[in-house]
């Protein structure tokens, strides 16, 4: 208990506060000023830039790494030792620390000297491609950076989920004359609803939470077209100094995912339930 207040609940209160005053690293706490740091966040220009950025980036990785996931899962729920070493060897992108990844990812696109410029170039594309130098180019790497990282944690919660799944109702329906589309259709995605929506929601929240890859690949360039909400709370606290606009855009962020998630669990319910279809 005293871990958790430490490490969770203390910094949780002490961000609510300062979203209410006007504080800054360089001028302490500052004078309450009730709402008026929300109401910048709200209009803020930028700042509805990022949340939409971030809403879209979210929405962008969690579908295709979901449909991605399932289409892994589902030829390696077997159990077989090739599946076995293929599901071992999966987890390396998810075991690599997310800076870590996106270091090496900028490295291998840089245009002087990197693979993907070189192979591209070999290719007949021009040479010195610039992946990060445009606003397209650079959500490209940074959607398929994420789907390379994470794409793993959905396929073994989804190959988990296959392999829970009882042979006799497909035996059953094979015997009945039923195709794999609609076995797959009526037994097998039915059942897999409660790992689906798991895999949904975990990966919803850790979207939201990015923040090392953009920093690193892009730092919200070109321009501030790749700047997240997670990027926009760090250059208002940290480079602006602005402690109290930050918290506040923390605290909306917390609010959109305390709204987003219960939600998407009402919804995936619903298709759980059997009354409810």
């Amino acid at each position: 208990m005293i871990v958790l207040l430490i490490m969770t609940i203390a910094p949780a209160i002490y961000i609510f506060y300062t979203s209410f005053r006007n504080a800054s690293i360089l001028g302490g706490a500052g004078r309450f000023v009730g709402f008026t740091n929300y109401e910048t966040a709200l209009t803020d220009p930028a700042t509805q830039q990022s949340f939409l950025a971030t809403l879209l980036f979210v929405a962008g990785v969690v579908i295709l790494e979901m449909i991605l996931g399932l289409a892994l899962a589902i030829p390696l729920a077997q159990q077989t030792w090739s599946n076995k070493l293929a599901s071992a060897l999966m987890l390396l992108p998810f075991a690599v620390t997310p800076a870590v990844a996106a270091m090496v990812f900028k490295q291998l696109l840089n245009p002087n000297y990197g693979w993907f410029s070189y192979y591209m170039n070999q290719l007949g594309f021009p040479p010195n491609l610039d992946l990060l130098g445009n606003p397209a180019g650079a959500w490209a790497v940074l959607i398929v950076l994420d789907m390379w990282q994470w794409t793993p944690f959905v396929a073994l919660i989804l190959m988990a989920g296959l392999q829970s799944q009882p042979l006799e109702p497909r035996e059953a329906a094979m015997v009945d004359g039923a195709n794999k589309w609609q076995i797959f259709r009526n037994i097998t995605l039915p059942g897999m609803v409660p790992f689906i929506a798991i895999a949904l929601v975990l990966r919803t929240i850790q979207a939201f939470k990015t923040f090392d890859s953009f920093k690193i690949v892009t730092n919200g360039g070109p321009g501030n077209s790749t700047e997240i909400i997670n990027l926009g709370i760090h250059r208002i606290g940290l480079q602006s100094f602005n402690i109290g606009l930050a918290c506040a855009s923390a605290v909306l962020l917390l609010v959109v995912l305390l709204l987003l998630v219960p939600a998407m669990q009402r919804v995936i319910g619903r298709r759980a339930d059997p009354e409810e279809q």
